[in-house]
C-alpha cells in the first residue's frame, strides 16, 4: 500500500528525508510544501553564494521530481492547511527549521537588523544597495550566521566589527569561517557583551554600549562561562547592529497544539518533528542526518 507523505519544509532535513524514502520504491507519495521559492531551506536562503554554491540544490530537486515528489513552493502552512495535511495524509513532517530570531527584546528598524532577515535581504531580496548607506557595521554573536552577516557586509560596508562576548578558543563558528572574516578585513572583539544600543535624535543607531567579559567555569554547554567585568561599559560606534544571537521554533503557526517529545513523533498523532525544529539550532549536517534518522522510523513504523 503507498502511503501519503507531507513534509513542510525543503530544507536539508526535509528534502534529505524524502531522499531516502524515494529509495523504497513505490511505497510513497510525497509532497513537500515550503513558503519559499526554491529548495533548501536556510541553505537558499541564509548562506551566501560565496561560501556555498548551490547547484547541488538543482540536483537535488531534479532527482526527487524525477522520482515523482511533488513541491508545492510559495505555500505557507497555517494552521488550515495543516489541519488539512493531517486529514490528506498517513504522516505529516514537520522540518520548518527554527526560524524565530532572539532579539532581546531590542525593536528592528533604523539601523538594527536580526541577522538571518540580514541575510534574506541580500541573498533572496538582493538590497546590497540599501545598506550602503551604512558606514560601520557591528554584528552581534560568533556562530555561523555571525559568520556570514560580516562576511556579506564588509562585502558593502569598510568598517564590519563582530562583538563575541567569550575567547576565540569558546567561539561556535566553524575554524575556516573565522579565518575567512579575519582575512576579508572583519575585526572581532573578543570578551565583549551589548548591553544596549544607543539611537540619535531621529531614532537611528548610533553606537552600542558595551561591557567587558571575563571567563569563569565551565557551564551546561561545556564551555567556559562568561561574566560581566564590573564598571566596564563603554560605547561603540556604530549606525548597524545586526543580531546573530540564536533561534528558536515556534509551533505555534501550524497548531497550538503541537509539541516537541524524547522521540521525533510529535504530540500528535502521525506527525513527526525533525531537523532543527526537533534540535534545535545546528548545522546543515546535523539536519541531513536527521532526515535519513526518520526515514528509517517511518520505513520501520509500517
Amino acid at each position: 500500500m503507498t502511503r501519503k507523505i507531507a513534509i513542510i519544509g525543503a530544507g536539508p532535513a526535509g528534502y534529505t528525508l524524502a531522499q531516502e524514502l524515494v529509495k523504497a520504491e513505490n511505497q510513497y507519495q510525497i509532497d513537500i510544501f515550503d513558503k519559499e521559492a526554491e529548495i533548501g531551506g536556510a541553505i537558499y536562503t541564509g548562506i551566501p553564494e560565496y561560501r556555498m554554491p548551490k547547484t547541488f540544490l538543482e540536483k537535488a530537486y531534479n532527482g526527487l521530481v524525477e522520482a515523482g515528489v511533488k513541491f508545492h513552493f510559495n505555500t505557507f502552512v497555517d494552521q488550515a492547511k495543516f489541519k488539512e495535511l493531517q486529514a490528506d495524509y498517513d504522516y505529516v513532517v514537520v522540518a520548518i527549521g527554527a526560524q524565530i530570531e532572539n532579539t532581546f527584546g531590542f525593536e528592528t528598524g533604523n539601523g538594527v537588523v536580526a541577522g538571518l532577515t540580514l541575510l534574506y535581504d541580500l541573498n533572496i531580496n538582493h538590497k546590497q544597495e540599501e545598506f550602503k548607506k551604512y558606514k560601520k557595521a557591528i554584528v552581534w554573536g560568533g556562530g555561523n550566521v555571525a559568520m556570514d552577516c560580516a562576511r556579506s557586509l564588509v562585502r558593502i560596508i569598510d568598517d564590519v566589527t563582530i562583538v563575541y562576548r567569550r575567547s576565540l578558543q569558546e567561539m561556535p563558528a566553524s575554524p575556516a569561517e573565522i579565518k575567512a572574516c579575519e582575512k576579508e578585513g572583519v575585526k572581532i572583539a573578543f570578551l565583549n557583551n551589548i548591553k544596549d544600543i544607543l539611537k540619535d535624535e531621529n531614532g537611528n543607531v548610533c553606537g552600542v554600549q558595551v561591557a567587558k567579559m571575563e571567563l569563569g567555569e565551565m557551564d551546561e554547554s561545556g564551555r567556559a562561562s562568561c561574566h560581566e567585568v564590573k564598571d566596564s561599559l563603554f560605547t561603540m560606534d556604530c549606525d548597524l547592529v545586526a543580531m546573530a544571537i540564536g533561534q528558536k521554533v515556534d509551533f505555534t503557526p501550524l497548531n497550538n497544539d503541537l509539541k516537541t517529545t524524547d522521540t521525533h513523533a510529535s504530540s500528535l498523532e502521525n506527525v513527526y518533528i525533525i531537523g532543527d525544529a526537533f534540535t534545535g539550532p545546528k548545522t546543515i549536517g546535523s539536519a541531513v542526518m536527521e532526515g535519513k534518522k526518520i526515514a528509517k522510523e517511518i520505513i520501520g513504523a509500517k
